[in-house]
């Protein structure tokens, strides 16, 4: 590693001093921005160093509040244990060492107060921990909302400094004004600032005077640098979307998905490492293209790691079969792609292409669909709901026609209108008579049903 930082190191010094002979750069960040030429490939270059340059300020601004680590202990941890965290930085080992380094340090400087003399040492190993964090770009804006947002809650008047020109206030404080315009919620900055000391999380009012200024401006330079790197390549996008024209999606969302690939190539872009940027933003915006029309073309997502598996299960039965004359069993599949029984079978089960029950319509009225050769086992018939229906019905007059001896007679022991059917000794226990006569009244009971209902009952058999 530190034979690679040297020679990054060196080449980063190379093309700065190329650039010099080429630009003629101003002491300001802003009027280098704007004087830089679109230029092909070289302006990628300088516009992907200058954007990288006004990332690390903005990382530095913002490692200087402890209110970061916090906000990133909330936001990361929480994701890693649910299994939930988006591919858009690192994997979870590294991203666990990196909170955990933060937890750290973060836990020792809230347990202290100002005054105490390790204060300073431990807010500085806080600050460089920060500085080490794969921030993506939507923790480097909430972060920034956040701090804009606790500069307002706070009560604070921006005061500008005496050598920062007209054009950097004005940016300042259209920053404070586009706040509520982001559609941020509130009520969840104002849980976690209450829940610590103001002037531990977010330094004294002093402090927070002198670096939010730089927290903005940086923001608004790096935001800037990063639009205008993604206009200048927006054609490229167009040039790739067009060569996935007449597929599952429209052009107009090609391109869409293309230029979400365009930005996570910009976030991740090394300059240093001498590449092309042209040349490495192709994969992301053909990445992004092909995972959007993986996830279009079926009616059920499967997930882009599962679409590389069911690839690979294809091209490995296709292989045998060219090699082997016959199709495969499941057993064989799996020793031939390194699987587990289990794994291929999942495979093959989640490739299977959805079918519409009802039938396109473009077949012709007279063919059948799938769904009338299916039978529906699930729902009750209608014939049997009506029958049910009548039969509760019937039963219901014939025990109202009994006396009410006879009638609870027939209903206990049939168990009609009851939890539970009872024996003829139960009842009998119950009213107080043998077993015989209840056997007795309940023939007698039945014999009237039978000559009154007999008939309409025997239908239902």
């Amino acid at each position: 590693m530190a034979y690679l930082d040297t020679q990054l190191s060196k080449q980063e010094l190379g093309f700065v001093v190329d650039s010099i002979k080429l630009i003629q750069q101003d002491q300001s960040s802003n009027e280098v921005v704007e004087s830089v030429a679109d230029v092909g490939e070289s302006s990628n270059f300088y516009t992907a160093s200058q954007l990288r340059n006004e990332k690390s300020k903005l990382v530095s601004a913002l490692s200087r509040f402890p209110v970061t680590a916090l906000w990133l202990l909330n936001q990361y941890e929480q994701s890693i244990n649910s299994g939930n965290q988006d591919d858009d930085v690192v994997l979870d080992s590294e991203l666990t060492t990196d909170l955990s380094e933060i937890r750290k340090y973060f836990n020792a400087l809230s347990v202290k107060s100002v005054t105490d003399p390790s204060y300073s040492t431990d807010k500085q190993n806080l600050t460089t921990a920060l500085e080490l964090f794969p921030f993506s770009f939507h923790d480097l804006t909430n972060l920034v909302d956040l701090i804009v947002y606790a500069y307002k809650f706070r009560g604070l008047c921006y005061q500008p400094s005496a050598h920062l020109a007209n054009q950097n206030t004005d940016v300042v404080l259209k920053r404070l004004e586009g706040l509520n315009r982001r559609g941020r919620k509130d009520a969840n900055w104002a849980d976690l600032i209450s829940a610590y000391d103001e002037q531990l999380i977010f330094l004294s009012s002093a402090e927070m005077h002198k670096y939010f200024s730089e927290v903005v401006f940086s923001e608004h330079l790096w935001l800037k640098l990063r639009q205008k790197i993604a206009s200048a390549n927006s054609r490229l996008v167009l040039f790739i979307a067009n060569q996935y024209k007449g597929s599952f999606l429209d052009f107009d969302d090609l391109v869409q998905e293309g230029q979400t690939g365009l930005l996570k190539a910009i976030d991740r872009f090394d300059y240093r490492l001498g590449f092309q940027f042209s040349t490495y933003a192709g994969y992301w915006i053909r990445q992004a293209i092909s995972r959007a029309l993986s996830r279009s073309e079926r009616v059920v997502r499967v997930p882009c790691g599962q679409v590389a598996n069911i690839n690979k299960v294809f091209r490995s039965k296709d292989e045998f079969v060219v090699k082997e004359g016959r199709e495969p069993s499941l057993k064989e599949l799996a020793e031939y792609t390194n699987l587990s029984c289990q794994e291929v079978s999942s495979i093959l089960s989640i490739s299977q292409t959805a079918m519409a029950l009802e039938g396109s319509e473009d077949d012709e009225e007279s063919s059948y669909s799938p769904i009338d050769f299916l039978e529906q086992q699930v729902f009750t018939s209608s014939f049997m709901k009506i029958a049910q229906t009548d039969l509760e019905g019937l039963l219901n007059k014939a025990i109202k026609m009994l006396n009410p001896r006879e009638a609870k007679i027939i209903s206990c022991h049939f168990g009609v209108d009851t939890d539970n059917a009872m024996t003829l000794q139960e009842i009998g226990i119950e009213l107080n008579l043998t077993r015989e006569r209840v056997r007795q009244i309940q023939v007698i009971a039945l014999d009237k049903i039978r000559r009154s209902f007999g008939d309409q009952l025997l239908a239902f058999l």
